[in-house]
């Protein structure tokens, strides 16, 4: 990113992470089947609509809008972060709210704060 995103372009971000968790979450709630790679292919065209932002950041802005929601602490978004191997942002996006939980707990565990 060669500028720093204005405040319109932040908002722009939150919004199109705000839309990505209610994509998620609506495959959750009517059991759809939504796949990880469906799901990055809708993260890659809304990641598209702007240049401020790639798809990491807008997936990690979804993250922190999902902690915020289930009332986690607010370092938890960072380890999600540190997700790797088979486990993804992306993955951990189409976990239903009981998982997420759980997960976030086993981090913190392991990993402490960040």
């Amino acid at each position: 990113m060669a500028t720093r995103p204005t405040r319109l372009q932040q908002q722009a971000c939150d919004k199109r992470a705000q839309a990505l968790l209610l994509i998620a979450e609506a495959a959750r709630l009517d059991g759809g089947t939504l796949e990880k790679e469906d799901l990055g292919a809708i993260v890659n065209r809304l990641a598209g609509m702007s240049p401020a932002f790639s798809p990491e950041d807008l997936v990690f802005r979804a993250i922190e809008q999902r902690v915020r929601v289930l009332g986690l602490p607010g370092h938890t978004a960072e380890l999600f972060a540190l997700l790797d191997g088979e486990m993804t942002l992306l993955d951990a996006l189409l976990m239903t709210d009981d998982e997420f939980k759980s997960l976030a707990e086993r981090m913190e565990q392991e990993l402490g704060d960040v």
